[in-house]
C-alpha cells in the first residue's frame, strides 16, 4: 500500500483507529443509509468491500484482508492473527491474507511490536470483530431466505440454510450485511467447538522465505537507490577529528559520496563517516579502506567492563539505592539487611541481541517528506523522536513496514532511520544504509549489565526476610530507566512469599549504550532469585523442588496470588515428573530446576537439565525439559518453534555470552567473539505445554529466564556444591560437549 492510498484510508479519524484495536467499529453512515465513513474511504482506495471493522476488509470476490498492525519478526504474528479472525469469522483460512499497515504518525495505532504481546492483544479485539462479521452475514442470509437466523449456520466462507441445505458464499452477502449494525457484543465461540485455534496451521509466507521471496529490509531496493555504510565512533559520544578518504575513492566511480554523519538528539546514532556508492559491494569495500581519526569524547566514569563491575559492587555497599521497594510494592526507605542474614552475590555481563537480519533502512527525501522502509519494533516511537530531531512534523514521515529478520529488542530504536534520512536529504536520491555484522556487534543497545546482593532470614518453614539489592548499568548517567529493569523479583514481583521483603535498585553509569534484549530484565533477575533460592534450599537441607513448592503453597487459596501459584505449582511438578526428579539419576548424571512467572502476561514456565560434569569441568546434557503454561496456544508449531528458539537463546547466553567493554568501545566484533550455540551443541529437549483455558500469554520470551538458572542449580548439584554466581560459564571454566 502506498503513501497516497494509505493517506486515504487514514483520512478516518484517529480515534477510530484506536478503536478498533479494541472493538469492531461502526462504519459510519448516512440518514439515507450511504457508508461516509472508513468503509468508504477503504472502498475508494482498494475497491467495493465489506469492512465489519476498519481492519477488516471482505473483498466481492470472498478474498478476506486482515490489516495487521504488529510487527513480523519471525515469531509468527501474521500466522496468528489471521488465525483469530478466521476462527470466530467462520472463514476459509486459505482465503484471508495479511497486509502490513504502513505507519502514518497523524492516524496513530498500537504498532509496538515487544514483550510478548501481540497475541495476547488480538486474542480479544480479533475473535471479537470475526464473530461480529459472522453475525452480521448470517443475518444477511436469513433475511434473504426470509427465515429465521437460528436455521442457518457458517462455516468455510459460507452460509448454509438448514432448512433446504442452501448455501450462500459470504461474497454474495457483503452488500446486504454492510447495511446491517455491527453487534456491540457479538457471541464468542466455546472452546470446543474451535476448528483453528490450537491446530497446526500453514506458516504464513513459509515457501516465500524459503525461496528466497519474501522481502526483508535487506532486500528493499528502489529506482536510483544508493548504498551506505558507516564507520562509526566506536565510543558512543565520539566525534571525526579527520579522516583520508584517499582509498575510498580510488575504488573508482561506483564511489558516489564520502561524508560526516551527525550525531542527532534523541536518536542514539553516533558521528561517523559514510561511504555512498552505487552498490552494496563498493560501499563495504569503501568502509574497511576509509582512515578516521576520533576525538573520544568525555572521560566515562567506568570505561571498561572491570571498572563497571567494581562500581556497581560498590554502589551496594556504599550507596542508598535510588528505588526501594517493600512487600506491598510500594516505594519505601531501605533498611540494610543484618549480618546474620544469609547471602550471595551474583553477576551478569552486557549480551547483544545479534539478530540474523543486521539492522538497516531505506530512505527517501522528496519535497520536504521522508519515505521509509525497513523493519521497526516501534513505529510510534520512530516518528515521534525522528520528528523531533530532524524538525518536521510527524506527517512528514511515513514508515513502510517490512518483515524482520529477527529483533529481540534492538529494533526498537531508530539510529538507523536517522542515518539514512540524513544521507538521503543531503544526497537528494533514495538511500539504503546497511550495517554489517562487526556494525551491529560493536554499534547496538545492550542488555544491562547487573550485580546483584541477596540476603534471606529462611528456614525449612519458609522465607522470613527477603532483600534483593540490583546495581544496573544506566545509560547516559545515573539516569533511572523504568520497571523494566527490575522485573523478574525486585520489582515485588517475587513469586515466593516473605514476611519482610525488601528491594534496593542502583543505577550505575555505563560505558555503552543499554536497551531491551528478549526477556528484558527477567532473564538477570530470575537467575539471580532462582538460584539464590536453591541455595536456600541446600543450606537448609531440603530438596530444592520441595522447597519451592511449600512456598508456594504457602499462599494458600484466597490471596492474590492464588492464581499465580497454582498455575505455577502444576508447571513444576509437571517438569519434575519429566526429567524423573523424584527417582534416582544414572551414576554420574545430576539434575537442576528452576521457574518463571513472567507476571506482566501471567504466562508460567519451569526448566530440568540432566547432566553430568567431568573432573576437567567438561559438562554434558543429557536431557532438558521446558514447560510451559502460557494459556490458549492458538498456533501450536509457531509456538513450538518459539520454545525452542528460546532454548537456543537461553543457552547461548548462559554458557557463551558476554560483551565487553575497553576503553568505552566493545571489544567483540562477529559470532566468532561472540558465539551462539549451533545445531550440533544443542542437547535433547522436551516442551511439555499445559493444557489452558486461560488467555494467551505471549511465547517469544517467557521461556527464557528459567534456563540459566536451572543450569547453573544442576551444576551446583554435579559439582558438590560449585556454586556458578558470574555468567557466562565458560567464564568460569565450564566447556560443554
Amino acid at each position: 500500500m502506498d503513501r497516497r492510498s494509505f493517506l486515504r484510508l487514514s483520512s478516518f479519524s484517529a480515534g477510530a483507529w484506536l478503536l478498533s484495536e479494541a472493538l469492531p467499529a461502526a462504519l459510519a453512515q448516512t440518514e439515507s443509509g450511504s457508508n461516509t465513513g472508513l468503509g468508504a474511504v477503504l472502498d475508494a482506495a482498494t475497491g467495493t468491500a465489506f469492512h465489519p471493522s476498519p481492519l477488516i476488509r471482505i473483498a466481492a470476490n470472498g478474498q478476506i484482508t486482515l490489516f495487521v498492525q504488529k510487527q513480523e519478526m519471525g515469531q509468527g504474528v501474521r500466522t496468528a492473527m489471521p488465525v483469530l479472525l478466521a476462527e470466530e469469522l467462520d472463514a476459509d483460512f486459505n482465503k484471508i491474507t495479511i497486509e502490513a499497515l504502513p505507519y502514518d504518525a497523524a492516524s496513530g495505532g498500537q504498532y509496538n511490536t515487544w514483550a510478548s504481546a501481540s497475541v495476547k492483544g488480538g486474542w480479544g479485539s480479533l475473535r471479537k470483530a470475526g464473530a461480529a462479521a459472522r453475525a452480521m452475514l448470517a443475518s444477511a442470509a436469513a433475511s434473504t431466505w426470509n427465515i429465521p437466523v437460528e436455521r442457518v449456520k457458517t462455516s468455510n466462507s459460507m452460509v448454509i440454510n438448514l432448512d433446504t441445505n442452501a448455501v450462500l458464499p459470504y461474497a454474495a452477502l457483503i452488500e446486504a450485511a454492510s447495511k446491517l449494525p455491527v453487534p456491540a457484543n457479538p457471541v464468542l465461540k466455546p472452546r470446543s467447538e474451535y476448528k483453528l485455534i490450537g491446530k497446526p496451521v500453514k506458516r504464513y509466507h513459509a515457501e516465500e522465505k524459503g525461496n528466497g521471496q519474501e522481502q526483508f529490509g535487506m532486500d528493499f531496493s528502489l529506482p536510483g537507490m544508493l548504498v551506505a555504510t558507516i564507520v562509526r565512533s566506536p565510543t558512543f559520544f565520539g566525534k571525526v577529528r579527520s579522516f583520508d578518504d584517499s582509498a575510498v575513492k580510488a575504488l573508482g566511480p561506483g564511489i558516489i559520496a564520502v561524508l560526516e554523519v551527525k550525531q542527532m538528539n534523541g536518536c542514539d546514532n553516533r558521528n561517523g563517516v559514510a561511504i555512498v556508492a552505487s552498490n552494496t559491494w563498493l560501499a563495504l569495500q569503501g568502509q574497511s579502506l576509509l582512515k578516521v581519526k576520533w576525538d573520544q569524547g568525555p572521560a566515562l566514569a567506568n570505561p571498561d567492563s572491570a571498572t563497571l563491575s567494581v562500581s556497581m559492587r560498590n554502589a551496594i555497599k556504599n550507596d542508598t539505592p535510588a528505588l526501594s521497594y517493600d512487600k506491598l510494592g510500594k516505594s519505601k526507605s531501605y533498611i540494610a539487611a543484618p549480618d546474620t542474614s544469609f547471602s550471595a552475590e551474583y553477576e551478569l555481563p552486557f549480551l547483544n541481541q545479534a539478530p540474523m537480519e543486521v539492522p538497516n533502512c531505506v530512505a527517501s527525501y522528496q519535497d520536504g517528506k521522508y519515505d521509509i522502509w525497513g523493519g521497526f519494533q516501534a513505529p510510534g516511537f520512530f516518528a515521534s523522536t525522528l520528528a523531533k530531531a530532524f524538525e518536521v512534523d510527524k506527517s512528514a514521515i511515513f514508515a513502510h513496514l517490512l518483515p524482520m529478520g529477527g529483533a529481540f529488542g534492538r529494533k526498537e530504536k531508530v539510529d538507523n532511520a536517522a542515518e539514512a534520512m540524513q544521507l538521503s536529504k543531503a544526497l537528494g536520491k533514495p538511500v539504503k544504509l546497511i550495517f554489517s555484522r562487526p556494525d551491529d556487534m560493536r554499534n547496538s543497545f545492550y542488555r544491562p549489565a547487573t550485580f546483584h546482593r541477596l540476603s534471606a532470614r529462611a528456614d525449612k518453614s519458609g522465607i522470613q526476610a527477603w532483600h534483593h539489592q540490583l546495581a544496573v548499568s544506566t545509560f547516559p548517567a545515573k539516569t533511572i530507566a523504568s520497571a523494566q529493569h527490575i522485573y523478574g523479583g525486585p520489582s515485588n514481583d517475587l513469586i515466593y512469599p516473605a514476611a519482610d521483603y525488601q528491594s534496593g535498585f542502583y543505577p550505575v553509569e555505563s560505558p555503552i549504550p543499554v536497551g531491551s534484549w528478549r526477556s528484558i530484565s527477567y532473564s538477570q533477575n530470575v537467575f539471580a532469585v532462582e538460584s539464590f533460592i536453591d541455595e536456600l534450599a541446600v543450606h537448609n537441607k531440603t530438596d530444592p523442588l520441595e522447597y519451592r513448592l511449600m512456598l508456594l503453597r504457602q499462599y494458600g487459596n484466597d490471596t492474590v496470588q492464588a492464581t499465580h501459584r497454582k498455575r505455577m505449582e502444576a508447571v513444576l511438578l509437571r517438569c519434575a515428573d519429566a526429567i524423573g526428579w523424584r527417582k534416582p539419576a544414572a551414576r554420574g548424571r545430576y539434575r537442576g530446576i528452576a521457574c518463571c512467572v513472567y507476571t506482566h502476561t501471567h504466562a508460567y514456565t519451569a526448566h530440568a537439565f540432566e547432566i553430568s560434569v567431568s573432573s576437567k569441568n567438561v559438562v554434558k546434557i543429557h536431557k532438558t525439559v521446558c514447560v510451559t503454561d502460557c494459556g490458549v496456544v492458538v498456533d501450536p508449531s509457531g509456538f513450538r518453534a518459539q520454545i525452542e528458539g528460546s532454548m537456543v537463546w537461553g543457552l547461548s547466553a548462559v554458557m557463551k555470552g558476554e560483551i565487553t567493554v575497553k576503553d568505552g568501545a566493545v571489544e567483540q566484533q562477529n559470532f566468532s567473539d561472540y558465539q551462539v550455540l549451533r545445531l550440533n551443541e544443542l542437547p535433547p529437549m522436551e516442551i511439555i505445554v499445559i493444557d489452558s483455558e486461560e488467555s494467551p500469554a505471549g511465547a517469544g520470551e517467557p521461556a527464557v529466564p528459567s534456563i540459566a538458572p536451572a543450569l547453573c542449580n544442576a551444576i551446583a548439584a554435579a559439582t558438590k556444591g560449585k556454586r556458578v554466581r558470574t555468567l557466562p560459564l565458560s567464564k568460569a571454566g565450564f566447556s560443554f560437549v
